[in-house]
């Protein structure tokens, strides 16, 4: 997914702190006095704090699953996967308000489609990532809301690179991520976490299953 930022605030919060600028300065002309500018110019700064996004650097580590948003884990259980049916590990990050807008991709891989379950409260607000060795990561939005989007929202079969922005994180309060049980979990309760940083978890193969997908 292609995002751009300008003064490192999000493409999506310039369609309001634009107009909102806009309105400001017509009313202190036609009032003659600054106040209504500088109040429009005070709540642009409180937007923009809030839709502020910026440049991450991903660590070299293909196997690693970076966090998706800016927060602290609050949960972390082996369970079952109620999206894809199987054993995972449920990792739960508390969304920092002022952390940066956008959403990362865990991992790199293919966009497929979560089919919804009766059990699945929020299937139409989760993105399910196929790795190139066929292991699925998902993200779930566990508390809040994306205003109708997927956590990445770019079309499904479409490629997502890890650490890379995937879609805007929007009013979510917490993220969960479904990893594969295998996994090597890297990270404690209560810790804090950077949105396309730090490393979560690291996906464990054997030799077999890697030479059976390359050949495959």
């Amino acid at each position: 997914m292609k995002t751009t930022t300008f003064l490192h605030v999000a493409r999506d919060a310039w369609w309001l702190l634009a107009p909102l600028l806009l309105i400001g300065l017509s009313l202190s002309v036609y009032w003659g006095s600054a106040l209504p500018w500088l109040l429009a110019g005070l709540l642009c700064l409180g937007l923009g704090a809030l839709a502020r996004d910026a440049d991450r650097r991903v660590p070299p580590l293909p196997m690693g699953l970076v966090a998706p948003v800016d927060g602290v884990i609050v949960h972390r259980r082996e369970c079952h996967d109620p999206y894809l049916d199987r054993a995972a590990i449920r990792l739960t990050i508390r969304v920092n308000r002022f952390g940066v807008y956008y959403l990362r991709a865990p991992t790199e891989g293919t966009l497929m489609e979560v089919k919804a379950r009766r059990q699945c409260r929020h299937a139409h607000q989760a993105s399910w990532i196929q790795t190139d060795e066929g292991d699925d990561v998902l993200l779930v939005v566990g508390e809040g809301s994306l205003l109708g989007q997927r956590p990445c929202n770019a079309g499904f079969g479409q490629r997502v690179g890890q650490g890379r922005r995937c879609g805007p994180r929007r009013f979510a309060r917490t993220m969960d991520m479904y990893i594969p049980a295998n996994c090597r979990v890297e990270v404690e309760l209560g810790q804090k976490v950077r949105a396309g940083t730090d490393v979560v978890a690291t996906m464990v193969h054997n030799v077999s299953k890697i030479e059976a997908a390359a050949a495959a």
